[in-house]
């Protein structure tokens, strides 16, 4: 299912994007990369939606730069903001938890978590197609993500620490402090050019290391618009 609406996404920013560059007035339309004709780079915003096996879709934000390297290759740095990466095998627990808590106490226990998401990525492209208005690209680089966790009560307000210590329920290294960890991502999609409009449709897929026993793999949907210059 999830892969089904990614696509049907995805098509519609692509057919987006393109409306998008062909409605540039011929004004303010540059000559398509091609040889002997070098744009220096871009800069983009970009938002999306991320997703997974085990992360709940959620709003996805960046900005990019990027410069060319030759007709064919592009280097690449995105700073991104994810909004809630926790895990469903946490939100499972904290349920269950509160299921618990509920039939122990008497009193209703509704704890939530919350891993808010800040990641850094310098990669590469390659476009197989070196000239023109539509060029699809593949590539992927690596980089570092910070993760802040919170879990919280609606009742008795955030209990990070406490629901560890008490329950063992979350992860060590999230329980007291945001964290930093290794990152790899794999990227494809369609860039479409149009003088100084640039526009990118496409899909990510980011994972994590070193996060204990959480397992954090995660996939995005992207669509941005920008500048070249």
């Amino acid at each position: 299912m999830h892969r089904v609406n990614l696509l049907k996404l995805l098509t519609s920013l692509a057919a987006v994007g393109f409306a998008l560059v062909c409605a540039v007035p011929p004004a303010f339309a540059q000559q398509p990369i091609g040889p002997g004709v070098r744009d220096d780079g871009w800069v983009s915003g970009i938002a999306g939606t991320a997703f997974g096996s085990q992360t709940q879709a959620n709003a996805t934000f960046a900005v990019e730069y990027g410069d060319d390297i030759d007709s064919h290759a592009q280097a690449y740095l995105t700073l991104s903001y994810f909004e809630n990466l926790i895990t469903q095998d946490l939100r499972d627990d904290l349920a269950q938890l509160s299921a618990n808590l509920t039939a122990t106490t008497g009193i209703p226990w509704n704890l939530h978590g919350s891993d808010r998401g800040v990641t850094l990525v310098a990669g590469a492209r390659y476009l197989p197609v070196p000239s023109g208005l539509i060029r699809p690209y593949l590539g992927g680089g690596a980089g570092i993500i910070n993760l802040d966790r919170t879990i919280a009560d609606l009742r008795v307000g955030e209990v990070t620490t406490s629901v560890l210590n008490e329950f063992g329920v979350g992860s060590l290294s999230l329980a007291t402090k945001a964290i930093t960890r290794p990152l790899i991502e794999g990227a494809v999609g369609v860039a479409f050019y149009n003088g100084p409009v640039y526009v990118d449709v496409g899909y990510r897929y980011k994972r994590a290391f070193r996060i204990n026993t959480d397992q954090l793999g995660f996939s995005q949907g992207v669509f941005g618009i920008g500048y070249r210059f």
